[in-house]
C-alpha cells in the first residue's frame, strides 16, 4: 500500500477557522447592539402580482421570511393588487392590503391580519384572539435576503407551479445561465455558467449528491414533479453550501404537507394524468399528504412515466427515447409549537428503458447503431432536525443523508455479459445559527462525507473512495441599511483511497465574500468572490482501471470565481448586467489508458444580460448570456470537458404569463435560442449550429368544479430540429446528437381533493 501526504495546510486549518469564526462573531455581535427596531427597518425584494389574498400571503411570507396569519373568512374572497420593490416589511403590507379592509400587526411570531375597525384602527377582539388559521410558512431560506443570495437563481414552487416541467431542461426554461443538454432525462447534465455540475455542491433536501458514475448518463437523474424549490448560487457559494462548492451550489428541496394544502386544510391529495403526442406518452402519479392539530405532518407521492421513441425536429424518430420514469417520495415530520423540526424523507427515482448504445448520443457514424437497456436508480434518504424559531444565539441544525445513484448496463463483451456501477455518499453536519437580528447572523458548523465509486462486472471489481470532514463559518450582515455583507470560511481534510489501495491526503482553505449594496431605492450593485479547496474528486466508475499507479500523487483541485453585477428597477420593469469568471487549477479528468491524475486547468468567463417586466398578473422576462470555456489554454470541447463545463458560447432564454384572474385561466410562453458558435472551428472542429424554440401552454382552473385544472401545451412550436448546446458532441464530425424533441401536443388533466 502506498501513502502520499500533504498536510502543511492541514496544520492551519483548525487555527483559521478559530480566527475567521471569532472575527465574523464579534462583528455580528457589533450588529447586534442596534436597536431591537432593526428587524421592523429590514427591507426585503417583494414581487407579488394581483391576485386573491389568500394566494399572495403564503408568497409574501416567504419573500419576507415571516410567518403571515389570518383568519381563513377575512382573506378568501379579498384580492390585492399586489406590491414589488425593495420595502419594509409594513410598507409592502399597506400596498398588498391597499383596498381591502384589512390591517395587519407585527409581533414576536410574525405578522397578524385582521379586520380594520372604523376609524382606521384594528378592530376589537381580534387583537387578542389567536388566528384560527395559518395563512403563510416562514421562508424555507432563511438567509434569502442576504448578500451572497443577492446573485442566486431561485425558481419558486410558483416557477414549477407554472412551467410544469417533465424535465430538468423544463425546472429552468426561461434561465439563460442554466443550461440542461441531453434530449432525454436518462441522458442530462447541468451547466451553470458553462460549469458542469459535479464541480458545484449539489444537495436534495440537505443531503450532499455524489451521481458521477457514466459520462454517457445524467449525473442527477431528478423527478422535478418532487420539486418545491430549486436554487442556484453560480460561481460564488457560501461556506455553508458544503464541500466541493467549486463552481456555485445547486440547492433542491421536495414539497412538504404544508406547501401542498389550502389555508385551514387538514389533509388532501391530488391524481393527475397526461398525454404528450410526441412518443405517444402517458404519466400517471398521485399524492396524499396531510396534518394534525399536534404537529404531525406527511406526504406520499407517485408518478410513471411510460411512452415510445420521440420524433425530431426532423421527423426522424430518435432511437432509445422512450419514456420509463418512475419516482416515488415519503416524507413524515412533526414540529412542536416552540419550533423544534424533526423531518424523515426517503426519495427514489428510476429510469429502466431501453436506450442507445451511448445514452447520450444519437449514435456514432463509424459504429454500429446499437441499444442496450440502462437501468438508472437514484435514491436519497435525510433525516433533519432543526430549530425553526430563527431567533436568538441558539438555532441549531442536524441533517444526516444518505444518497445512492445505481447504474447497471449489458457490456458488448461477452466474456463481460454485465457491467454495473454505484455511487454512494453518507453525509451529515451539525450547525448552529445566531441571528442577532433578522438580518445580521453568524452559522458555524461541522460537516462531513464518505463517499464511494464502485465498479464491477464479472472479471472487475474496484472503487475510489473519499472522506472529507470540514469545519465553516458564514456571517451576514448589514452594518448599515442599504449595505449587506457575507463572508465566509471553511477548511477541510480529505482522505482519499485509490483503485488498487493508495491513500493520499490532502487539506485546504477555503474563502467567500459577497456585497450588495442599494444604492437607491431602485438600484442594487452587487458582487462576489471565492477561493475553493476541492480536494481530490472520484473518477468515473466505467473509466476505472485496476492498473492504475497513483504513485505520482494526484493534486488537489482549486477554483477561483468572481462575480459582478448590477440591478435596476423602474415602474416594474428590472433590468440586470453580469460579468463572471472562474478558474479551475489541476481539475481532475482520468482515463483509462493515460492514469488516475490528468490534472487540467479550467476557465469559463462570460457576462450575462436581463430584462423583466411585471403588470400584476402577468411578467415577462428575457436573459442573454455569452459564455466561453477553454481547458489548458484552448477552446474547450465537450468530449474532454465532460465532468468539467461545455462551449456555451450565446444564448437566450424568454418566458411571458398572464393569468386572467376572473375566469381562471393562465396562459404562457417560453423561448430558447443558441447562436451559431465557431470558438472551436480554430481546434479542426465543426461550428456549432444556431437554434431556437417556442413553447406555448395554457392552463385552466374551472370555478364550476372545485380542484380540477386542465392544462394543453404546444412544444417546439415551429417544428425546429435541433440539441440543446450542451447537449454532447456536436462539434465531432462522427456524432449524430441526440436531439430535442419535435413539435409535440401535451394534454393533462389534475384533481386535487
Amino acid at each position: 500500500m502506498t501513502m502520499v501526504k500533504n498536510m502543511s495546510a492541514g496544520r492551519a486549518v483548525a487555527a483559521a477557522l478559530m480566527l475567521g469564526t471569532a472575527l465574523a462573531t464579534g462583528t455580528a455581535w457589533t450588529a447586534a447592539a442596534r436597536a431591537q427596531t432593526a428587524a421592523e427597518a429590514a427591507r426585503h425584494d417583494f414581487d407579488i402580482p394581483a391576485q386573491k389574498l389568500a394566494d399572495a400571503l403564503p408568497a409574501f411570507g416567504r419573500q419576507a421570511g415571516i410567518q403571515v396569519s389570518a383568519h381563513g373568512d377575512l382573506v378568501r374572497e379579498a384580492m390585492t393588487g399586489g406590491v414589488s420593490g425593495r420595502l419594509t416589511v409594513a410598507a409592502a403590507l399597506d400596498r398588498l392590503l391597499a383596498g381591502t379592509g384589512l390591517s395587519h400587526r407585527l409581533d414576536a411570531g410574525g405578522v397578524v391580519i385582521s379586520e380594520a375597525a372604523p376609524g382606521g384602527g384594528t378592530a376589537a377582539g381580534n387583537t387578542t384572539l389567536d388566528p384560527l388559521m395559518v395563512q403563510a410558512a416562514r421562508s424555507a431560506d432563511a438567509f434569502g435576503n442576504a448578500a451572497d443570495r443577492a446573485g442566486s437563481l431561485t425558481v419558486t414552487r410558483e416557477d414549477l407551479e407554472r412551467r410544469n416541467p417533465a424535465t430538468l431542461k423544463d425546472v429552468f426554461a426561461g434561465e439563460a445561465t442554466v443550461s440542461v443538454g441531453g434530449g432525454q432525462p436518462v441522458a442530462q447534465k447541468i451547466y451553470v455558467q458553462g460549469i458542469e455540475e459535479t464541480n458545484l455542491a449539489v444537495t436534495i433536501d440537505g443531503a450532499r449528491q455524489n451521481n458521477k458514475v457514466f459520462h454517457h448518463n445524467a449525473t442527477t437523474l431528478i423527478d422535478p414533479a418532487l420539486l418545491k424549490a430549486v436554487r442556484v448560487d453560480p460561481g460564488v457559494a457560501p461556506a455553508d453550501a458544503g464541500p466541493g462548492a467549486l463552481g456555485g451550489a445547486i440547492v433542491y428541496e421536495t414539497a412538504d404537507a404544508a406547501d401542498l394544502l389550502d389555508p385551514g386544510e387538514m389533509a388532501g391529495g391530488y391524481v393527475s394524468t397526461s398525454w404528450d403526442s410526441n412518443g405517444n406518452t402517458f404519466t400517471k402519479g398521485g399524492s396524499v399528504y396531510g396534518r394534525t392539530t399536534d404537529g404531525f405532518e406527511g406526504l406520499a407521492f407517485f408518478k410513471q412515466a411510460d411512452g415510445d421513441n420521440y420524433e425530431a425536429g426532423n421527423g426522424r424518430e430518435v432511437s432509445g427515447t422512450g419514456a420509463g420514469l418512475q419516482s416515488i417520495l415519503l416524507k413524515g415530520a412533526w414540529e412542536s409549537t416552540d419550533g423544534h423540526r424533526f423531518e424523515l424523507s426517503g426519495e427514489q427515482v428510476q429510469d429502466d428503458s431501453v436506450r442507445p448504445f451511448r445514452a447520450n448520443i444519437g449514435r456514432l457514424t463509424n459504429r454500429p447503431a446499437d441499444n442496450r437497456l440502462y437501468d438508472l436508480r437514484r435514491r436519497n434518504l435525510v433525516a433533519t432536525y432543526e430549530d425553526t424559531t430563527r431567533e436568538g444565539m441558539w438555532n441549531p441544525r442536524v441533517v444526516l443523508g444518505w444518497n445512492e445513484t445505481d447504474l447497471g448496463v449489458p457490456s458488448p463483451d461477452d466474456t463481460v455479459v454485465y457491467s454495473h456501477g454505484e455511487t454512494t455518499s453518507l453525509s451529515g453536519r451539525i450547525e448552529n445559527r445566531m441571528f442577532f437580528t433578522p438580518d445580521d447572523s453568524v452559522t458555524t458548523g461541522v460537516d462531513f462525507y464518505d463517499d464511494e465509486a464502485a465498479y464491477k462486472d464479472r472479471s472487475s471489481d474496484m472503487s475510489e473512495t473519499a472522506t472529507n470532514l470540514g469545519l465553516y463559518a458564514q456571517a451576514r450582515l448589514q452594518p448599515v441599511d442599504r449595505l449587506r455583507l457575507s463572508f465566509g470560511l471553511r477548511g477541510d481534510q480529505q482522505w482519499f483511497e485509490g483503485v488498487n489501495g493508495t491513500e493520499i491526503d490532502h487539506a485546504g482553505l477555503s474563502g467567500n465574500a459577497s456585497v450588495a449594496w442599494d444604492v437607491r431605492d431602485d438600484l442594487t450593485l452587487k458582487a462576489g468572490y471565492s477561493n475553493v479547496f476541492g480536494g481530490i474528486a472520484l473518477a468515473e466508475n466505467f473509466v476505472m482501471n485496476s492498473g492504475w499507479d497513483y504513485s505520482g500523487g494526484i493534486k488537489p483541485v482549486r477554483s477561483d470565481n468572481v462575480t459582478l453585477g448590477a440591478e435596476y428597477r423602474l415602474d416594474g420593469f428590472t433590468f440586470g448586467a453580469g460579468v463572471f469568471r472562474s478558474r479551475f487549477e489541476d481539475a481532475r479528468n482520468e482515463s483509462w489508458r493515460d492514469g488516475p491524475a490528468g490534472n487540467l486547468d479550467v476557465e469559463t468567463e462570460g457576462y450575462v444580460l436581463s430584462a423583466a417586466y411585471g403588470w400584476g398578473p402577468g411578467f415577462a422576462r428575457i436573459s442573454y448570456t455569452d459564455t466561453r470555456l477553454t481547458i489548458e489554454g484552448k477552446p474547450g470541447d465537450s468530449d474532454i470537458g465532460l465532468y468539467l463545463g461545455s462551449p456555451v458560447g450565446r444564448l437566450i432564454a424568454a418566458e411571458i404569463a398572464h393569468r386572467f384572474e376572473t375566469t381562471g385561466l393562465l396562459v404562457g410562453a417560453t423561448i430558447e435560442a443558441g447562436f451559431e458558435n465557431d470558438d472551436l472551428v480554430s481546434e479542426g472542429y465543426e461550428t456549432l449550429e444556431a437554434y431556437q424554440s417556442l413553447n406555448l401552454y395554457a392552463e385552466y382552473t374551472p370555478d364550476v368544479v372545485r380542484g380540477l385544472t386542465l392544462r394543453g401545451e404546444v412544444n417546439n412550436v415551429f417544428d425546429q430540429a435541433y440539441a440543446d448546446r450542451t447537449t454532447y458532441g456536436q462539434e465531432f464530425s462522427n456524432v449524430d446528437p441526440i436531439y430535442e424533441p419535435g413539435r409535440s401536443v401535451l394534454i393533462k388533466a389534475t384533481m386535487a381533493f
